[in-house]
């Protein structure tokens, strides 16, 4: 072997060396075994985001809290590079926890700015901290709605805000009140149109009794808001069923949502004032998240499968809005028993090439064609504790 060769192997084993990080590293016992489905049709998005996927699934699904307090959770590196050149995507995100609302880059999670969201009256909220987010999908601009219930009435009240960010992140507008308070039960899902013409949020039920509201109660309800017209059109169910994870395609017209575990969407434009119109893309088996393209075609719904009572099984599908099947598994992975998975948070960006997603074994990451970013790592409320709930998060784009 030439001292040139040696020289040139040399290089390259000190620039592999320098890429393994510490935090990356885990114990075999910990390993996550990972199952994908042939893909048979869909769209082009759906192929780096199998493979995308695969690495959350295998970096990400065991969190450090499992490992002891002194654990580092684990980076998430891609599987391959992008083939084509994308587009950068959203450069901020809207984060809520019980801390407050602050703006985020959307490459690194670091803070750039914090909202200034107005007082409420005492009470009690829902986690986190009450907020609910929802964006445009560019990064820009946003919306922010937060549920307080007086301890003495047990009556929700919901405020709806505004906020928009200027090139460098920083909050250059919050417009309160866009809309009229909402009194009676506390809000469950936010979503904004993405030429932010239009606000959809869920109620939770009501009709549980004459003092007594919970969102186990019949009665949800889903309101549209023409924010240019001033009109607002609402949608009712009499089924135990809460309305979550509301998202718009790209004709402002075709809402995505959760409810009492199916993935379904509602042509809002269509006759009916019930929920029963609303046609289910995918259920069965406990639906936890979803969101629906930008072009309408297509959702992408986060299922979980309990085994014993504990959630043991988790994945992620692409489903055909018009019926017809699966379109492709996309991720399948197992934890055992040891803790009770759930997806929180899916969402494409406005041009339906970046994916936001989160769950209770994920922190809050995004992707990137081929590329998997981790943004905001979760610790646990009591760090002593393994099995200490982690810190809920909203977050939007």
């Amino acid at each position: 072997m030439s001292p040139r060769i040696e020289d040139r192997l040399r290089d390259a084993f000190a620039a592999g060396a320098g890429l393994v990080r510490a935090e990356a590293l885990r114990p075999d016992e910990d390993a996550v075994r990972v199952e994908t489905a042939p893909r048979r049709r869909g769209l082009a998005l759906t192929v780096p985001l199998v493979a995308a996927l695969l690495v959350v699934a295998v970096s990400v699904a065991v969190p450090a809290w499992m490992r002891g307090p002194a654990a580092v959770e684990p980076t998430v590196e891609p599987t391959a590079k992008p083939t084509t050149e994308v587009s950068p995507g959203p450069r901020f995100l809207l984060v809520a926890d019980d801390d407050g609302v602050t703006v985020r880059d959307a490459l690194t999670g670091t803070v750039i700015d914090r909202v200034g969201v107005p007082r409420t009256p005492e009470g009690s909220f829902r986690d986190p901290g009450g907020y609910l987010l929802a964006g445009t999908g560019e990064g820009t601009a946003f919306y922010v709605a937060r549920s307080v219930t007086s301890r003495r009435t047990h009556v929700s009240t919901t405020r709806f805000h505004r906020v928009r960010v200027d090139e460098m992140g920083k909050v250059a507008d919050l417009t309160r009140d866009v809309i009229p308070a909402v009194t009676g039960t506390a809000a469950s899902s936010l979503a904004v149109s993405g030429d932010g013409a239009r606000l959809a949020y869920s109620l939770d039920g009501r009709a549980c009794g004459e003092d007594r509201t919970s969102l186990l109660c019949p009665g949800a309800r889903l309101a549209v808001v023409d924010l240019l017209a001033g009109t607002t059109r609402v949608w009712t169910t009499d089924a135990v069923e809460r309305i979550e994870h509301l998202s718009w395609a790209a004709d402002r017209r075709t809402l995505g949502f959760v409810a009492k575990s199916e993935a379904r969407v509602l042509d809002t434009a269509a006759a009916g004032t019930t929920l029963a119109a609303a046609r289910v893309v995918a259920g069965g088996q406990e639906v936890t998240a979803a969101t629906i393209s930008p072009d309408g075609r297509t959702m992408l719904v986060g299922r979980t499968q309990s085994r014993m009572g504990r959630v043991s099984h988790y994945r992620i599908d692409e489903y055909p809005v018009t019926g017809g099947g699966k379109i492709s598994g996309l991720v399948a992975a197992s934890l055992g028993d040891r803790t009770a998975a759930r997806w929180r948070l899916i969402r494409y960006d406005i041009t339906g090439r970046h994916v936001l997603f989160m769950g209770d074994v994920f922190p809050l990451s995004r992707w990137d064609d081929w590329k998997i970013t981790a943004l905001v790592h979760r610790g646990p409320g009591d760090p002593r504790s393994k099995s200490s709930p982690r810190q809920a998060l909203g977050a939007a784009w």
